[in-house]
């Protein structure tokens, strides 16, 4: 037998994905959440709760507590985007559109309102995919293994293709649904077309982004369909949440397979390229985060150095065997390549986008305007920095970048509204005394922006990778 050893308490972190969770699907979800917490965890287990919407917020950072725990989960409520990427909707909005022969242009309209359904779509796998990534480098510092259970609806990850053939089958006159009732002309390959021609969607991009942070950061995905077992149909919207919309299509089984496998494809491949496990077609919700939680309990950890010189932005699979017949294995099964230079632009562009997560770092911000300029010092505690010792001379990196957003969320300006990296080289005794001050300072200042009100976030990466980020809102007179 192994001599015991001592290892850190699992990090436990639910992510509920409130973009793609109703009334009806919410419910279910937040009764099995909170029936393992309070009967099925280890004692010790350290839990949190984030939930994920337009952006992505932490509802209870971790916690041995069940009781805060319990309150946080129960406080879950469904948002207006809830039904926002529903394909019941798609399938609902096209079939009313092209069964009325008085409406003009049809197949232009059916067309723009698939595109719609397709940027939806783009704009949650973009919000997930980033938000986990940028979820997996918040943890990456905790030792020991790290594991999320997702519970989300999915997302299709090729929405262009289905979205086209919905489009061709209630629309399209040569298919028996669409026959003699619609004013469309256009062929399903111009319908294909059409659709294909809006905003390309690059999940498999995004995927693998979100699977190199993850295995990088010893994070392991268990994903969960909150929808449970649903039969081969689209699911109903919420206002008939039991609704199975049955199309009478050309082909309507494979639509119908379409509308519940398409959306699984994402989970499953989350939890397969992290080394977690999928808990699809069951109405056992729980069933993620029990596997979840026994994983935690033993697993061998084996290491892996690719060799360099690899090209740029490609993913490279990782194969593990074993000898033993009867073994199924569950790991990280790839990396991507990429620049430091890449990397670190890409952190500091995650942290930016969900500034919630590293808001603990320290960094506080302070801004004036001042001759037509808006400054801005961000002061960072001296002792959260990393230094590294050269023979007496103690280096150090801090990159700062700056966003701002006006009143509607949009960018203003340029992609940064600032960004400067510092420097440090400091012998020993102004290393030591940097460490006696409350605060670093580094200025920034940028042409001041015109009146209205403004939300500021600042990132700043610190040696080794560490983030922080900080937001103020002003307003320009």
């Amino acid at each position: 037998a192994a001599p015991p050893r001592s290892q850190p308490p699992l990090s436990l972190v639910v992510v509920v994905d409130l973009r793609t969770l109703p009334a009806d699907l919410l419910t279910p979800t937040r009764d099995a959440i909170l029936g393992m917490v309070r009967g099925g965890l280890q004692p010790d287990m350290r839990l949190m709760l984030v939930v994920l919407d337009q952006g992505m917020e932490i509802r209870q950072a971790f916690t041995t507590d069940r009781t805060r725990f319990a309150d946080a989960v129960l406080s879950l409520a469904p948002t207006s985007a809830s039904e926002g990427a529903a394909l019941a909707d798609l399938v609902e909005r096209v079939e009313v559109l092209c069964a009325d022969l008085t409406i003009r242009n049809v197949d232009q309209q059916a067309v723009g309102i698939a595109r719609a359904f397709v940027e939806d779509v783009r704009q949650g796998l973009s919000n997930t995919t980033d938000g986990l990534g940028a979820l997996a480098r918040y943890l990456a510092p905790l030792p020991g293994r790290k594991h999320v259970v997702f519970y989300s609806a999915g997302y299709p990850m090729q929405p262009q293709s289905i979205a086209a053939s919905v489009v061709e089958a209630l629309c399209y006159r040569g298919s028996p649904q669409g026959s003699g009732r619609s004013a469309m002309q256009a062929g399903p390959n111009e319908a294909h077309t059409a659709v294909r021609a809006g905003a390309a969607v690059d999940a498999s991009g995004m995927l693998h982004a979100l699977l190199d942070e993850a295995n990088r950061s010893q994070v392991s995905i268990y994903t969960v369909d909150a929808r449970g077992l649903v039969p081969d149909g689209v699911p109903g919207s919420q206002r008939a949440p039991t609704q199975v919309i049955r199309l009478g299509l050309g082909n309507p089984q494979q639509i119908q397979q379409r509308a519940v496998r398409d959306p699984q494809e994402i989970l499953h491949s989350l939890a397969e390229g992290t080394g977690g496990v999928a808990a699809l077609n069951t109405n056992d919700l729980a069933r993620g985060l029990l596997a979840a939680a026994r994983d935690g309990r033993g697993y061998y950890l084996v290491g892996y150095v690719p060799r360099g010189a690899r090209k740029e932005g490609r993913f490279y699979p990782i194969a593990l065997k074993v000898s033993r017949p009867g073994l199924q294995l569950r790991y990280r099964r790839g990396f991507e390549w990429l620049s430091e230079e890449r990397r670190r632009d890409r952190a500091m562009s995650a942290a930016l986008r969900f500034p919630k997560l590293f808001s603990d770092g320290g960094l506080t911000l302070d801004s004036w305007l001042e001759a037509g300029k808006l400054n801005v010092a961000a002061l960072i505690p001296p002792r959260a920095l990393a230094f590294r010792n050269e023979g007496g001379t103690f280096l150090s990196e801090i990159a700062v970048q700056g966003l701002l957003r006006d009143e509607s969320g949009r960018v203003v300006g340029e992609r940064y509204l600032f960004s400067k990296t510092v420097s440090l080289r400091l012998p020993a005794e102004r290393h030591a005394d940097l460490l006696t001050r409350d605060n670093l300072e580094i200025a920034n200042q940028a042409p001041a922006p015109k009146k209205g009100r403004y939300l500021l976030s600042v990132v700043a990466r610190h040696s080794g990778g560490r983030l922080a980020t900080a937001s103020l809102e002003f307003e320009v007179p």
